[in-house]
This record gives structure tokens, sequence and C-alpha cells, in this order.
């Protein structure tokens, strides 16, 4: 007997169901669908991180915080110098800590600005550069003091000479020349001036983009000079306006090494590195001259031509090419798989446009030190004594990996390397690449000896920790480990590829035999394709088996984790209620989408594009059909992928060179149709890859279950299909040259651009390359069709492997193989009916996943063997034993069985955690860690109109939409945009500029519109305040709602009355904060008993499961499994509504099993029925005549399983 879980995994769903296995055949046990929240968010078709947009505000409200900082520094030193009016520590501490500004009228007015009296702070700066102000006078200390606070206000952009890309090369460098170019045309040598100038004509000043090296710190030194200011003086002031703290290092992100688990990653700009990558290609090359009969590695001579072309300092990469001309005389080269290079008198083993990385760093080196760089830097070092080179080039390296200012790296040059004033320069300006290698320093110091040798790759690196492994004495003698190195080698190069053990059996055992080694000892062996493993699970204490933590280096992909992490609590559930043990056997299908973020939109992206070729067919299929003949016809799925065939064919049959017209295919009795290039009876799949449209009379007399290359014409056909292979090399082509510009990019969105590009590109040549080979097999290779498509990413294997750390047995399901069997055994349209609407269908998934085996596809053949006969020579109709008799009939049934478990997590009072250093000592921190949005971003400015206080907010022209413009708050705005838009229509008027007065050149870019916001929340008090108390708050609309507090009692009749009390996320967030703080509050999030003092029932969250009832609660327990199913429902929203004064709380559910997104769901109002017609969704009040329900974690729980266990 054998027990099978059967597991279909999605982006936010995991369906799951067990069956034994016997020799009576299968039964379905036990099955259930797991939903839960994907672990990235998507919007409009664009995904992010779900901490991007917290982590975007965060940065703001820090970056705003360190700007405040640095004022209350500066206005410290301005203070005590008396450079502006008199300010207590006390009062810039309460502005520090407090968010209180000082508003001493003295400090307000120094601020302040009047046009009229030529009082404002470019006046100041202009002043202070010009005119030698008196240090006496007060007035003129306080002068210049406005000049120095103006400028840390906006102290312009710095460059960041580690950055690549980027806004520093891109629109901000571009406009910070642009700005220098205006000022030296205008006659101004300083910012200060030139903005001075502007402001008097009434010109923009904040549209310009400033350096602060360039700019502002050039005018600051200039004020500085002019006033004579004191040395020490200016360089307090300079420090607290210029200082810029180094960035958080990023080096816990960094992925870790696949050879050495506890190293991080080398950085790509390492020398060492690039040594080592080069030295990788090199050997790897292949190259077949007129004296050779075939490709072999380069020799000495051929390899020292082309070292050179790693070191170009103009080119960082090239093409492969470069190294064929160095080698071949011109136009005599080409790659020995294209077939137009076959004639070539040299041929090698990479296309000529292929990619490759040049030295960019060690190339800069050597334009400095030399060819022998090492020994130079080594010789004029001034710290190099006792180091070795290898040290003294990471040192090197180390200074212009971390620093980040060019002045202190042009003085470290100077100093430590003892270079000129020029070179120092240039050394200061050496830029490094920001990505890293796969491999940490520690590995690539261990593979670059044997790659020096010659060794390919993967030889290198199965060498590579021989250290480790031979016996001491062996190792520790230079002669004998130089002389063992060089026989494993030679041992390496007299491997017979026909000898049964794998090379690296055949190499262990030599090294086993000849230098006595361990086979505990062999297993430190790197090896290639070694990839990050999970330690097989022990038992606990009790004896029981339980999955750990899926968490590992090798996988970042957070939706990918998000699922692990559920199929963990899931496979962890089973095993504690001993449904499953370490001897069941696992069959598990993952989903596309849980591939990396690139991937996913590029098979987004792909099945956006399949969709509008099949829109695109649809409608040439009925306009060529009725020109054909004259009549109509509604093309069905089948006519539009028999279309999609025909146009990759170029309209003709591939196997008898047939021209096919529309008409030929589409409609009755068809003279071409559909044919599977490998037949299914021999393992071929339904794929679009493996389909062509063909004339159904060779098909069914010719072809029958003939591989093509079976076929007398065989070489007829292969010259119809040429152009694929064209389209494989063209796409192959791109492909290559993708990759080179990925090499190249200088930001991440840059490279991911590239790399989602680079993913779609290969899908269609996947396609294309899959569709030509199947016409180039000699056989079918058994196991072909459980191979198809078989999934490669990251995720399948680690999440196999995960899963292989407990179970014996775990296989792979493909999403193909899924969908075959569930047409083949009935189900298909019964699947079709739920998919896209019904969480179900994931359970009916697992099931099909759970019966198919080995034995299944192995039947597979002998099927669709029966179906081809019966299809063409009317035998008996195919058949296939379903899983069980009843089979068909459980599937039916399974909707109304089973209790969908949505894991909704409730991450307001968890606590983030931090270490932190406190006086050296890393001490973990415990704060504030409030998921999600508090409230919406929107700020709302409020208006009185009519007596009545309306909230209004600014809305960009082109955003603004047709009813919008009868809100705008201005009457004269409103005319000037209706008479445009009655002019020129509405679309048209948007596009255009409107002005507010033309002669003046005043155009109407934003406009005050009414929102229907009512009830705002305050979220904290205005700086400057209002006399009209309404203006003296910050506005904002309300998000969500956290929590629904239901309080029940009775009233002097004994009749049930109820309360209830909403807490948006905003107040739950201020009490989480509260209530975490060292000294306890003494209150609950909500009060314990209501107005009128009912006790507290119930809380309702988002995510609540409650079980309906209509009259009593025994109602539920004394339900139907069926009838269980169709009360219980997920809480999805909480708000208020007030109806004739009365307030009352509206509670919006859905149904456990609905699928649909809410847009696409209608609720329907009222209180539970029995028997009533199901409703997808739900509005009900809180009160007693509608809102009847028992609620999750008072009265019941529901597990992983989906099972009710009854609390009270």
């Amino acid at each position: 007997m054998t027990k099978i879980l059967g597991i279909d995994t999605g982006t936010n769903s995991l369906g799951w169901a067990i069956i034994n296995k016997d020799a009576e055949g299968k039964h379905l046990l036990e099955k259930g669908v797991n939903i839960f929240q994907e672990g990235v968010k998507v919007e409009k078709g664009v995904e992010s991180s779900k901490a991007a947009e917290r982590t975007e505000h965060r940065s703001t409200r820090v970056r705003y915080y360190r700007i405040k900082l640095r004022k209350i520094r500066l206005l410290r030193i301005l203070s005590d110098n008396h450079l502006c009016p008199p300010l207590t520590k006390e009062e810039l501490a309460a502005w520090r800590l407090k968010k209180i500004y000082p508003k001493t009228e003295l400090f307000m007015q120094w601020q302040r600005t009047d046009d009229n009296a030529g009082k404002n702070p470019y006046a100041c700066r202009h002043r202070c550069l010009h005119e030698k102000l008196n240090m006496d006078i007060l007035t003129d200390r306080y002068v210049l003091g406005r000049a120095f606070y103006h400028i840390i206000q906006r102290r312009g952009f710095l460059s960041n000479r580690k950055e690549q890309g980027g806004d520093d090369s891109g629109t901000v460098k571009e406009g910070i020349s642009q700005l220098t170019q205006e000022m030296n045309a205008a006659g101004y040598e300083y910012l200060g001036d030139y903005f001075h100038a502007l402001y008097n004509k009434g010109e923009k000043i904040r549209k310009h983009y400033t350096a602060r090296n360039e700019h502002y710190l050039a005018e600051f030194r200039a004020i500085c000079e002019k006033q004579e200011l004191d040395q020490d003086l200016a360089q307090k002031i300079e420090k607290a306006i210029f200082d810029q703290r180094p960035l958080k290092s990023q080096k816990g992100q960094v992925g870790k090494c696949v050879f050495e688990r506890n190293k991080t990653r080398c950085p790509a700009s390492h020398p060492l590195y690039e040594e080592f990558r080069m030295l990788a290609f090199i050997n790897n090359i292949k190259i077949k001259t007129p004296d050779d009969f075939e490709l072999r590695p380069l020799n000495a001579e051929e390899r020292e031509k082309i070292s050179p072309l790693f070191f170009r300092k103009s080119k960082k990469q090239f093409v492969f090419e470069d190294i064929a001309k160095k080698l071949a005389p011109k136009k005599h080269y080409g790659f020995y798989k294209r077939s137009g290079d076959s004639g070539m008198p040299y041929l090698f083993n990479y296309p000529m446009d292929t990619p490759v990385s040049g030295s960019p760093v060690t190339a800069a080196l050597r334009d400095l030190f030399g060819d022998d760089w090492v020994n130079a830097l080594c010789e004029v070092y001034t710290l190099g004594e006792g180091k070795s080179r290898t040290d003294i080039v990471n040192d090197i390296w180390h200074v212009l990996f971390f620093y980040s200012d060019n002045v202190k790296l042009a003085q470290f040059a100077k100093d430590r390397l003892q270079l000129a004033d020029h070179e120092a320069q240039v050394f200061s300006e050496i830029s490094l690449p920001s990505d890293y290698a796969s491999l940490s320093l520690k590995a690539i110091r261990k593979i670059l000896p044997y790659l020096r040798k010659g060794l390919i790759y993967s030889h290198a690196v199965f060498l590579a920790n021989l250290c480790e492994v031979m016996p001491p004495y062996e190792w520790g003698n230079e002669g004998m480990r130089e002389a063992a190195i060089d026989n494993i080698i030679r041992e390496m190069g007299r491997y017979d590829a026909r000898d049964e053990r794998t090379f690296e059996v055949c190499i262990k055992d030599y090294i086993k035999e000849q230098y006595h080694v361990s086979d505990e000892a062999l297993k430190k062996l790197y090896h290639p394709s070694m990839m990050e493993i999970y330690p097989r699970v022990r038992p606990n204490d009790k004896g029981e088996y339980r999955l750990g933590s899926p968490r590992i280096d090798s996988v970042r992909n957070p939706m990918a984790m998000r699922a692990m992490f559920r199929l963990r609590k899931l496979v962890n559930r089973l095993l504690e209620e001993r449904k499953i043990d370490a001897d069941t056997e696992i069959h598990i299908e993952f989903a596309r989408e849980l591939n990396d973020a690139n991937m996913r939109k590029a098979l987004a992206n792909n099945g956006l594009n399949n969709q509008k070729d099949n829109e695109r067919a649809r409608k040439n299929i009925i306009e060529l059909y009725k020109e054909e003949t004259g009549k109509t016809i509604e093309p069905t799925d089948r006519d539009i992928l028999k279309y999609v065939l025909w146009e990759e064919q170029q309209h003709i049959c591939l196997y008898t060179g047939k021209q096919i017209r529309i008409a030929d295919f589409v409609g009755d009795n068809p003279a071409f149709d559909i044919e599977h290039t490998i037949p299914r009876s021999v393992g071929g799949d339904s794929t679009r890859m493996n389909l062509t449209l063909c004339d159904s009379t060779f098909n069914r007399e010719v072809k029958k279950t003939k591989l093509p290359t079976e076929l007398a014409n065989h070489d007829d056909i292969m010259a119809r299909i040429a152009t694929w292979s064209d389209e494989c090399e063209k796409l192959d082509k791109q492909i290559r040259k993708q990759k080179g510009l990925s090499k190249g990019a200088t930001t991440k969105e840059q490279k991911d651009g590239i790399i989602e590009k680079r993913h779609e590109l290969e899908l269609k040549r996947n396609y294309w390359r899959g569709k030509y080979e199947r016409f180039t097999m000699t056989s079918v290779p058994e196991g072909f069709s459980r191979r198809q498509g078989t999934d490669i990413s990251v995720i399948s294997k680690y999440a196999r492997l995960y899963l292989k750390s407990l179970f014996k047995h775990v296989y792979t399901v493909k999403g193909i193989a899924t969908s075959d069997f569930r047409k083949i055994w009935g189900i298909q349209e019964l699947y079709s009916k739920k998919e896209r609407v019904n969480h179900v269908h994931h359970c009916i998934d697992a099931i099909v996943i759970a019966c198919i085996g080995l034995d299944e596809y192995n039947q597979l053949g002998a099927y669709y063997h029966d179906e081809e006969n019966h299809q063409w020579y009317g035998a008996s109709k195919a058949s296939f034993q379903k899983p069980w008799p009843t089979f068909v009939e459980d599937i039916k049934k399974v909707q109304d069985e089973i209790l969908v478990f949505h894991h909704t997590p409730d991450n307001m009072p968890k606590q983030g955690r931090r270490r932190i250093k406190i006086d050296g000592k890393k001490v973990l921190c415990k704060g504030d860690a409030a998921r999600g949005s508090l409230h919406k971003d929107t700020y709302y400015g409020a208006i009185e109109r009519e007596g009545e206080v309306k909230y209004v907010t600014r809305i960009a022209l082109e955003n603004l939409d047709e009813k919008g413009v009868d809100n705008i708050v201005d009457d004269s705005v409103k005319a000037i945009i209706k008479k445009a838009i009655a002019a020129q229509g509405f679309k048209a008027a948007m596009a255009s500029t409107i002005w507010m007065n033309e002669e003046k050149r005043i155009p109407i870019k934003k406009v005050r519109c009414f929102t229907a916001v009512k009830k705002p929340l305050n979220i904290r008090t205005q700086r400057d305040k209002s006399t009209k108390e309404y203006k003296q708050q910050f506005h904002v609309a309300n998000d969500d709602n956290y929590m629904l507090a239901l309080y029940i009692g009775q009233d002097k009749n004994k009749r049930e009355k109820r309360e209830f009390e909403l807490v948006n996320r905003l107040e739950a967030a201020r009490y989480f904060r509260t209530s975490n703080d060292k000294v306890s509050v003494g209150h609950n999030i909500v009060p314990i008993k209501s107005a009128h003092d009912y006790p507290l029932a119930y809380t309702l969250k988002i995510g609540t499961m409650v079980l309906l009832y209509e009259k009593t609660p025994e109602e539920v327990w004394e339900a139907t499994k069926t009838e269980l199913s169709r009360r219980l429902y997920k809480v999805i929203g909480m708000s208020s509504m007030a109806v004739e004064g009365s307030s009352y709380g509206k509670i919006t559910l859905r149904f456990h099993e609905e699928a649909r997104q809410s847009k696409d769901v209608k609720a329907k109002n009222g209180a539970y029925k029995q028997g009533e017609d199901l409703r997808p969704a739900i509005v009900m009040l809180h009160t007693p005549t509608q809102f009847k329900a028992l609620v999750q974690g008072y009265d019941f729980e529901i597990n992983e399983l989906g099972e009710i266990k009854r609390l009270r």
C-alpha cells in the first residue's frame, strides 16, 4: 500500500490531495485548498516588492529628518557665533525630538522675505560674494548667516564615483552641465549671482539641476574668502553644510558562493576575478585550422596573441570576432555549427557575435603601472611591508571599491602609491562595475592556478579543492604537490568516454588508489554543477518528522519563498495529523509564475502576444473565408490554431508541398487538419510545438505513427522548414546581443529590462528549435513524454530538493501532462467551468497530479495509438482506465466537500527587529513595524463654502476627466477650461495648453477640485497654524479599516442589542506603537464594554472566517459538510454607514471558494437563509437581524487542512 500526496502550487494557492494506492487500485483519502497572499505586489500588470512603496516613503521621511538635523547643527553654530538670532539648545532639541519648530519673533523675521525692501536669500548670497560685510555690525552678521542657511536648504547633487549610470550620467548630469553653460554665457561665476539675477527677473529657479561641489561648495568658499571668515569657523560651517555620511554597506545582501557556503560572492571588479573570467573563456576556445582534422584548444602562442584584447581601456566588452581576426586571415573564419561557414578554412566553437567581457580594472592598472603592474605596485606601495603580492593587490582593489570620494582617492594614490598629481587623478577616475560573480574570492583563488595551467573551467573546478583532500605530507612538499597535480591532469587527459564510469568517478578512483585518500575526504572536492542543498530532516525528540525552513541563499524570489513557506505549513500539518509520513510519495506541479520576476514578465508578455495573434487570426479567418467562399463563419479555437500553424508553414503542407487555401482547413470536411509531428502514441504531446497543418490523406495513409525522419521524402520536408533553422539562428544572435547589453547595463532597471527581453527571445527561440528538432529525431528517447517542457527554473529545482530532504520519492508533474489527463479522464469540461472562478480547481488539479505516475505515462502511448486508429480507420474508441470507478463523480462532489483555508496574516502587531550598534556592541532592537498603508497618500486642503467645510485636492490637468471639470473650485478657471473644451473637444483641449493668461504666457497646469471626502483623518498639526481651525491639520482619506469590534447585550425588555466600533489602520498603528513601549499603558485597542455597557463579543478583521446561520448557532454544528461549505465566508471589508441619523456597521463577506476579483463579483445584501441560492459575496449590517455568524478565533478554528474545530 502506497500513499501519494499530489500538490498543485500557484503564486497564491496550494491544492492538495492524498490518494491510497494498493492492489485493488487507487482511492481518494483527503483533499483541500490553501489560499494565501502573493509574495509580491501587482498593480496594472506591474510587479513590485510589497515593501517597495513603504520603503520609498520611509526613505523620504529619513531624508527629510536628516535635512532637519543638518539645519539644526548649522543653526547651533550660527547661533553660537552670532550669525543668526539666538536659539537655545532646548529650542533646537524640541525641534529635533518633538517637531516643535522654534518660532521666536527674531528668528522668524530673519527668515522672512521682503521683495520691496530687496530682502531675500539670493540677495544675501549676492551681497556676501561681492561686498565685504562689517562683522562688528549684528545685521551684517545675520546677512552672512542667512546666506549660509539658504545654501544648506538645497546643497545640490553629489556624484558618487562608485555609482554607474543612473541620474549621474543621465538627466541630472546633463542638467548640471547645461546650468554651468548658462551661467558662463550670462557672465556669472557663482550660482548665487546667477540665481539672484533670475530672481530679480521673476524667472523660475527651482527647475535647475545643481552640483554640490561645482556650484554650492565653490560659492561657499568664495563667500568665506571674501568675508575673511575665521578658518576654524569656516571649516565647522562647511562640515555642517556639506558633510555626507557614508552609504550603508549592502554586503549583507550579496549572495553566497556555491562552493564556499560561508563566503560572499566576489565583486566582478576584482582583478583576480577578471583574470579568472578571462582564462575560463580563453581555455574554452577551440579552433580548427587548415592543418587540423578537428577542433582543438588554443596553443600557448595563440593564447599569447589574443590576451592583449582583454586589456583594452577603450573596450570593456568586445565580440568574439576580434579574437578570430587575431588568429585567422581576414574573412577566412567562421562558426563551426553555422551551415554557411562550413567551407571556411578557420573554424571556431563560438559565433562571431558572442559578447566577451574584457578586464577594465586590470587594464586601467596596467595603463598606470605598466604590463608588470603587480610587481610595480609591490615596489611603490608604502604599506606593503610583510604582505604578499595577492594581499597588496587586494589592498589596492579595496581602496578603489570602498572609496566614494575622488579627492580622497587621489590623495591615497599620492601618499601610498607615490604617484604624481596627474597619475593620481587618473587613478581616482578608475570606474568599477557594480555586479558580482557567482563565486567567492576564496574559491576563485583556489581555481585560478589550474586555469593558468590551461585547464577548462569544469576540470579546474574539480581540482580546485585538492588542498583539502590530499594528504598533508604530500601537499606540503612543493615538488610532490606539483608532481601530483601533473599526474592527475595527465590522468584526466587519458579519460575514455566509453568508460561506464563518469569522468568524476574515474578521477576520484585514481586519486583514491594513487594517494590513499578516503571516500570522506573525496567529498570535499568541488563539482562544477554544485547546488546548495537542504540538510536531511532528522526526527525530533518525539520521533516525529517536520520540514525545516525552506529559506536558502540561492533563492531570493519572494513569490517563490512565500509559496514554499506555505507548502511547509501544509506538509507539516499533514505530518502532525499522521495523514502522511516519510514514505509517502510526492507528486508536485510547480507554476511557471514562480520563476524570477523577469521571467514572469517575459511569460506574461508572451501570453499577451499569443492572445493578440489569436485575435488577429480570428479576424483574418472571417475575412479570407468570405473572400474565398462568399460565406460567413465564426472561427472556433481549433480553427484559430490551424490558422496560426498555416502562417508558420507559409501556406504549404510540409509533408506534400501542396499549397493550402483558407477553405482547405476551415469549414466542413477540411482537406487539411492538425497533425502531431511526434505521434502521441510514441510520446508526443499536444503543444503547438508538436503540431503542423497536414494533408489529411497523407497523414492517415502515409505518415501514420511514423517520425518525419522515417518518411521517404524527408529531405524535401527539411528543405521546406529551412526557414525555421534560420529563425533559430537569428534569435540566437539577438539573444547574444542582449547578453552583451546586460553586461554593460549600469542600473538595475536597465539590466532587468534587458534580461526580460532576453527571456522573451529565448521563449521564441526554444519554440522554433523544439519544432525544428522534432523533424530531425531518428528515435524517441524513453521518457520523452515525461520530459517535454521540463521546468528548469531555479525554484523547481530547490523546491524538489527541499521536499527530498524528508521524502524518499518526489516526482515533478508537468502542467501539460495534467491538462492531457484531465481530458482523457473526462473532467476537462467540469474543470473549465471552475477555472478562474472557483478555488476548487486547484484541488481538482492536485487529485489528477496525485493519480499521474509512471504506469499512466506508459499507458499513454497505447491510448493515443488506439485513438488514432479510431479516428482514421474507424476502430473501436480508445479508452483509458480511470484512477477508480467513481473518479468523475467524486470530482464533481469536491466543490461541496472542501473548506478552503485562507491564510491572511495580521502584520499590524508585529515588531520589527534589527541589530544596531550601541557602544560598539550589537544589540537586538525592537521597534514598530506596521505593515501596509495607514492612510491614502493624497493630502486634502480644506475650504469653507456656504458655511460648510469642503475638502479639495490639486489635480494635474492631464489627469482630469470630463466629470471632474464640474468639480473645479475656482469659477474663473472652470470657465476658461469649459470654453477650451467647447472649442476643441475634451481630449484635444486636455492635450493642448490652456492659458490662464496667454499674454503673460501663464498656463493652467493644475486645478483645485472638490472631492467626495467628508470625514478625513487628521494625521498631524500644521507647523504654521492658520487662524481657521479647519486648516490647522493635515487631512488624508482613510485607506482601510483594521478592525470592527462588535458588542452584544440586552435592553430592558431582554431583546438583543448590538453596538460596534471601527478601528482604522492609523489608529491601530498608534495603539500598537504605544502598547509596545516598555511601560504598560493599561488599555486595549477597543474598549471592553460599549457606551451602553454591552460586553465585547468579538472582533472582525480582514481575512476572518465566519460560519453563517439563520436562527441558532446549532444549525452550523448539525449541518452536513456540504451545508457547512455553503455557510463559510471570509471578511473582506468593514465600514460604517448612516441611515436616518443612525450609524450601522457594514460587513462585506466573500464565499470561501470564490476566486474572481472583487470588481467581477456583485455582492448581495441581507441576512443568510437556509436553502438560499449561493451568494458569492454578501453585505450585512452589524444588527442582530442580519449578521448571524460564528466567528473564527472565538467560536471555531479552521486549519490548513480545512478542518473545523469547535471552540465553544
